[in-house]
């Protein structure tokens, strides 16, 4: 027997609207109903096919699943693998290797990533048994199912920000010092200049790919207001998870009034739930196992002060 380790993340759910009126797009987070019609909505689906829809030339489909034991209704989204990869199996008695032979010509090999929502506030939990699925493709891909673009709205996924870290944001004198990586498919949300200039320099790159983006005042510190743009761009990114990675570095004043300077990790600095369990390396988990687990997590998540 083995112990698998996985991570679960917890998100709010966000649906953004844009009527091209010029105020830019509105964000609001969805209320408790929000992920019961949704997942009727999905299931109401008769078409299988219209449970497919294409990110970056990758397909993915999604199924909703309402298990009996333990009753956890939940989405279960995941990559569908094109024949073309080139997928092979291996004998481990014989040691042989060939070409990965599905019994049906129409079978694909997919890799779920498990969608949990949860509590009164629109909230789920995000956890991948292998591969995963970004909350990010899971979201264009509700996007894209639910036809919602063309109503002028999509679906955005954000993660619950750890309170002690955002005070510490909040609360610090200014900072010194952000950098961040942003994925090309990362929506910005318009009105902050530095965001505003960061778009304006990805519209002129590639249409893949990621954008390394860093901004420092140096030893000296700059100004106090340099110090404070600094700060709100940060504190945007730590609420609304805008990059793949990101980094601050925050004046802070102690106990006796002396400042110092602190890094802070804000990618790490969400809250995510480490969850294992026990199986068979040549043995399937099972689904019970899985949903017991991110049950657990979510649990301990509403443990948390200020969630």
């Amino acid at each position: 027997m083995a112990t698998v380790s996985k991570q679960v993340t917890f998100y709010d759910t966000v649906v953004i609207t844009d009527k091209n009126d010029g105020k830019g797009p509105k964000t609001k987070t969805v209320g408790a109903d929000f992920w019961n019609k949704l997942l009727d909505k999905i299931e109401a689906l008769s078409d299988h096919n219209d449970r497919i829809h294409k990110i970056r030339q990758r397909q993915f489909y999604g199924i909703v699943s309402r298990p009996k034991s333990p009753a956890i209704n939940h989405l279960q989204v995941g990559r569908l693998r094109d024949l073309s990869e080139h997928l092979e199996q291996t004998n481990l008695k014989s040691g042989q290797v060939g070409p990965l032979i599905l019994p049906d010509p129409n079978l694909r090999v997919s890799e779920p990533t498990f969608v949990v929502p949860f509590g009164t506030k629109g909230r789920v939990a995000i956890m991948s048994p292998g591969q995963s699925t970004r909350p990010e493709t899971i979201a264009n891909w509700l996007t894209g199912v639910l036809a919602l673009v063309p109503k002028g709205k999509s679906i955005e996924f954000r993660p619950v920000v750890d309170v002690d870290t955002l005070t510490k944001i909040l609360s610090s004198k200014g900072a010194v010092g952000v950098d961040f990586h942003l994925d090309t498919d990362r929506q910005l949300p318009k009105g902050n200049s530095l965001l505003d200039a960061v778009e304006s320099v990805r519209a002129e790159g590639p249409s893949n790919g990621t954008l390394y983006v860093g901004w420092s005042l140096g030893r000296e510190g700059g100004t106090m207001k340099d110090k404070s743009i600094i700060k709100k761009l940060a504190t945007e990114i730590a609420v609304n998870k805008l990059a793949r990675r990101a980094s601050v570095n925050l004046v802070v004043e102690d106990e006796q009034g002396n400042l110092h300077r602190e890094q802070h990790d804000l990618f790490e600095d969400h809250i995510v739930s480490k969850v294992s369990y026990r199986v068979a390396s040549d043995v399937r988990v099972d689904t019970s196992t899985i949903l017991t687990a991110i049950s657990k997590s979510i649990q301990d998540f509403n443990k948390l002060p200020g969630v």
